[in-house]
């Protein structure tokens, strides 16, 4: 079989198995010769693994990591080697392998946390296999880790797309689905300031049925100006809008003069075919929280649950 065919763990442990066999004293020079081109093969193809890929002796002193571990634990190949192992947990977890444990395991695989150099915590799926020599005994542990952040994210989004979907189509009323629509909101993005406005086009009137923010009060119910809640409904699209983006709109006259203590401010019209019927928004106060196409993909879905939910509610 090629070595480009075999799998990541055939490779790593034929690489580990092929170091033992240089480090053994009754090597011939021929087979010394061919052993050592077949490992410098194979240490390339490992050392370009997206995999991360550690091999630490029964101590738990690290004799190999390829770039891939390295980078993932925000370090340079040479700073990793001869260190313990024990660096890629955080305080509190490690739960080394013993050698009597090490003796009855084969592969231990399992879910944990990895610890960057800069003390960020990460999701890991990690997967130990214990290497024996001919007496049997453990001399060794190959462990590949596969960072899963962007995995749990999906399955969270995924989970929370669900349920907005079953909250829609169940809540009893306007008030109830707000509340839970925000609550799951917040399990995914900085949703600490949330509202959403209804627009009725026959008595133009605009009304904050749920409102939530940390320094402003719920507005009266009021005809429409020239405002961001208005600008959003007018025009029917998405507003990203900064105290910058403000100032160039009230410039431009799009908008009346006023105050923004808001530092970031994303609105998403309520659309029921071309009429826009509402609108939703977050905002935060602080230079760090910013909105992103996400955050906006993301409530676009919200808006057509609230708006399908509207309709049921009328009926």
């Amino acid at each position: 079989m090629e070595d480009q065919e075999k799998s990541p763990e055939q490779l790593i442990n034929e690489l580990h198995a092929l170091r033992i066999r240089l480090s053994e004293a009754e090597v011939q020079d021929l087979e010394h010769g061919r052993t050592r081109q077949k490992l410098r093969a194979l240490e390339q193809l490992v050392d370009t693994m997206s995999l991360g890929v550690t091999i630490s002796d029964i101590e738990g002193r690290i004799l190999y990591s390829n770039p891939a571990e390295a980078q993932m634990h925000g370090y340079q190949v040479n700073e990793l080697i001869g260190r313990e192992v024990r660096i890629f947990a955080p305080n509190g977890i490690w739960n080394p392998m013993t050698r009597e444990q090490a003796r009855k395991i084969k592969r231990l695989s399992r879910e944990g946390l990895n610890i960057r150099q800069d003390g960020s915590v990460f999701p890991v799926h990690l997967v130990s296999d214990v290497v024996k020599n001919a007496a049997g005994e453990p001399v060794a542990i190959i462990t590949t880790s596969e960072e899963t952040t962007g995995r749990k994210q999906a399955q969270a989004l995924q989970s929370a797309l669900y349920k907005i979907s079953q909250k829609a189509a169940a809540a009893p009323s306007l008030e109830q689905l707000f509340s839970d629509l925000h609550s799951i909101l917040g399990g995914l993005i900085y949703a600490r300031n949330f509202l959403v406005a209804l627009y009725d086009q026959d008595s133009q009137i605009l009304e904050f049925p749920y409102h939530i923010d940390e320094f402003s009060a719920t507005p009266p119910p009021a005809r429409l100006g020239k405002g961001l809640f208005e600008y959003v409904i007018k025009s029917g699209q998405v507003l990203f809008a900064t105290s910058e983006t403000l100032a160039e709109k009230m410039r431009a006259g799009e908008m009346d003069e006023m105050n923004a203590p808001f530092v970031n401010w994303l609105g998403i019209p309520l659309k029921k075919g071309d009429r826009t019927v509402g609108i939703m928004v977050i905002k935060s106060y602080t230079e760090e929280i910013s909105f992103s196409e996400a955050e906006k993909d993301l409530l676009i879905f919200v808006a057509q649950q609230i708006v399908g939910a509207l309709e049921r509610l009328k009926k």
